[in-house]
């Protein structure tokens, strides 16, 4: 099925509808859309604590929550925390803000911040304290933009020592920025969700109505939790949404999105689409627009990638085409230079947010909203620039890959309704988004996670702050705000308080899980990879994918961080990883499939020891890859939060709980032979929410209906 999505074009402000300060500071020829100027006015002059900007992808949702800080109003800074939820995307960003400063001729103080670069910034300077290091670079910056990784453990007191106040850090950080802008937000989940909602209100709380604070989503789909929560929270909300048409009329709109053909494909994998056509459709497309075109492969799956790469590569080679990754594992210097590929193949760490300048794309999607979110990478530009050319795009087409069902979905009658998309029709986007919507499915948003595991973040900040140091000083917040936690969350914060010291004392290990922000790296490997240069060949990266994806040559520890320290490197990072193995990464192959081996009996387990997440000793893993036998014999001593669900296999599970189709389940055998579903860290808190409020029966002999 084939149909042509119309263009898109969003409303312009009029000029009356500027702000005076913000009209007065506008670079010559700027029009500012609609929804850019209402988010403006929403964060300087109105009531509201909380701005969603749902706007359209590519509508300047990044610059309107930049307009506070660009305009100095009243000569103030408007000081900013942006985060991000890929470093990719804070790159990108900051290649964007840096080129809009120089346009509006701005005076402003810029930085990024990451984990690496704190590391840097600890040793080049010789801190002996994370935090202070992380303090001296949001002092000296009037827009920071990192991740929200960073801001949880500052609010969450995990750069604190024991004889610090509590808000040694996260009370300089509440009174430095006037603004956090959070972007992308809808990419995170339940646990990111309350870790949030927990900082923002332990500043709304702590900082009271005189230094109220504006908190910022730039989501073009937010989730319906948050907006549950939100309702919930007593914080006032501000929802602005873009003004679109499909046929711009005159000045006053502005294009945003080009037409595009989607060609929707009876295939859900992109390596089985290519073998079919590589050469009858995706060469001819580039060979015969040359150089009119600019294209991008997104899929599931980094190792997918990496074939798909090593595939395409030298036919479009013989051509004088070029190819190049874009994955989780890609250094930066090969990141840079697929973006001025011909093609880039990549995975979601380039679907979230980054600016494409392409006229092709070839995409996988597993949700409506991966399906929108990919699409939205193609069309944004009118053509790209090469060696100091601008060349123009003649047409945009994508090919969308979807199972059978879906596309019946989306072209059959569904209960005598008409269908949902017509062959060769032309449809304007809202109305296609709303018919992805409603064909693909919408995966559980795991809303009992606060209940059961996400309560300990706010235990956790409650008690900071009664810790001496600051006891005194929260006497009369302490109260209110766990008011506002349990109404926020549906929780009791007071018997949670009792389990969370029991998890302290007994179980650890699920407690650090449910405190951290995405989950602990549970299988942490170290590589060296060929295909990169200098110092970008070393990575820390998941035992699991590279066994299952790569031919390995296995290293000693001592080589490794002998070649580490060679390139000139400092070995200590890699240590803290604590690795499990040390490769050389070979080519990529086909999926290797593994079981986890557990070393004892279930058979005499009951209900108890099944279907919940649990702190477990005791997994190797049955495949076929080197080193196997040192690494399985560390993995065995490992403690790790796991979940285990006898008699049912991964995909039963996915179906029957309404799981995410990518969600992280692998299989497993007992020594006396007891097999089932197995699901580690973040993904056995999240499964055992699901569970407690969704029983089936897991094992232990007893069935649950």
């Amino acid at each position: 099925m084939r149909i042509k999505l119309l263009p898109v074009f969003s409303k312009l402000a009029e000029e009356g509808e500027i702000p005076p300060e913000l009209r007065s500071r506008l670079p010559q020829g700027m029009r500012l859309s609609r929804h850019q100027v209402e988010t403006y006015r929403a964060l300087t002059e109105e009531e509201a604590e909380v701005v969603f900007n749902t706007a359209m992808t590519g509508d300047g949702k990044s610059l309107a929550g930049q307009l506070p800080i660009l305009a100095e109003k009243e000569g103030w800074k408007y000081p900013t925390l942006a985060m991000y939820p890929t470093n990719e995307l804070i790159e990108d960003q900051m290649a964007h803000l840096t080129a809009t400063i120089l346009r509006w001729g701005a005076n402003i103080l810029h930085n990024r911040l990451n984990s690496a670069a704190l590391d840097l910034k600890m040793q080049d300077e010789d801190y002996a304290r994370r935090g202070e290091a992380l303090m001296s670079v949001l002092h000296n910056g009037d827009f920071i933009l990192t991740n929200p990784d960073i801001f949880h453990y500052v609010m969450h007191q995990f750069y604190t020592w024991p004889q610090d106040a509590a808000d040694r850090y996260a009370g300089p950080l509440t009174q430095k920025f006037r603004q956090l802008t959070f972007d992308e937000f809808h990419i995170f989940d339940a646990p990111q969700i309350v870790s949030v909602l927990n900082a923002l209100l332990f500043m709304r709380e702590s900082g009271g109505e005189a230094r109220r604070h504006k908190f910022l989503f730039l989501s073009a789909t937010p989730k319906a939790l948050m907006r549950t929560y939100l309702e919930r929270s007593g914080l006032e909300a501000a929802f602005i949404e873009g003004q679109y048409s499909s046929d711009g009329g005159n000045e006053t709109w502005r294009k945003i999105l080009n037409p595009v053909e989607i060609c929707f494909e009876k295939e859900t994998r992109a390596e089985a689409w290519l073998e079919a056509h590589l050469k009858d459709t995706l060469l001819p497309f580039f060979l015969e627009r040359r150089p009119h075109a600019k294209g991008a492969i997104i899929v599931n799956s980094r190792a997918a990638a990496l074939r798909i790469y090593e595939k395409i590569r030298p036919v479009f080679a013989q051509h004088g085409l070029t190819v190049e990754p874009n994955t989780g594992w890609t250094g930066r210097t090969r990141r840079k230079a697929s973006y001025a590929a011909d093609l880039l193949v990549g995975t979601s760490t380039v679907d979230v947010g980054v600016d494409f300048q392409i006229n092709f794309l070839l995409f996988e999607s597993d949700s409506a909203g991966t399906f929108l979110q990919r699409l939205g990478r193609l069309g944004r530009h009118d053509g790209y620039e090469r060696e100091g050319r601008n060349i123009p795009f003649q047409d945009f087409v994508a090919y969308a890959l979807l199972p059978d069902w879906v596309l019946a979905r989306l072209s059959e009658s569904q209960n005598g309704a008409p269908p949902l998309l017509k062959e060769d029709a032309e449809i304007e986007r809202t109305a296609f988004n709303q018919a992805i919507e409603a064909a693909l499915p919408s995966a559980t948003e795991f809303e009992q996670y606060a209940q059961t595991w996400g309560k300990f973040q706010s235990v956790k900040i409650l008690l900071g702050l009664a810790r001496k140091p600051v006891r005194e000083q929260y006497k009369e917040t302490r109260p209110l705000l766990q008011k506002r936690y349990e109404e926020t969350f549906g929780v009791h914060l007071n018997s949670a308080l009792g389990e969370f010291k029991r998890l302290q004392a007994e179980q650890p290990a699920l407690l650090d899980e449910a405190l951290s922000f995405r989950g602990g790296t549970l299988f942490p490997c170290c590589v060296i990879d060929p295909t990169e240069n200098g110092v970008e060949q070393f990575k820390a990266v998941d035992l699991l994918s590279a066994i299952a994806n790569h031919a390995l040559d296995y290293l000693s520890a001592d080589d490794f961080y002998a070649a580490v320290r060679k390139a000139g490197l400092n070995s200590d990072w890699f240590q803290k990883q604590e690795p499990l193995g040390f490769f050389r990464l070979g080519t990529p192959r086909e999926f290797q499939k593994f079981v986890f081996h557990f070393h004892g009996d279930m058979g005499g387990w009951g209900e108890e020891q099944f279907g919940k997440a649990l702190p477990r000793q005791g997994f190797s893993l049955d495949a076929d890859f080197p080193g196997q036998t040192e690494i399985n014999r560390r993995l065995r001593k490992r403690t790790l939060p796991a979940l285990l669900c006898a008699g049912k296999k991964p995909l039963e599970m996915r179906r029957r709980l309404n799981l995410p189709l990518l969600f992280p389940l692998y299989e497993f055998e007992s020594d006396d032979g007891i097999n089932g579903t197995l699901a580690f860290g973040r993904a056995a808190l999240l499964l055992d929410a699901r569970l407690r409020f969704h029983p089936m029966n897991c094992g232990g002999g007893v069935v649950i209906v």
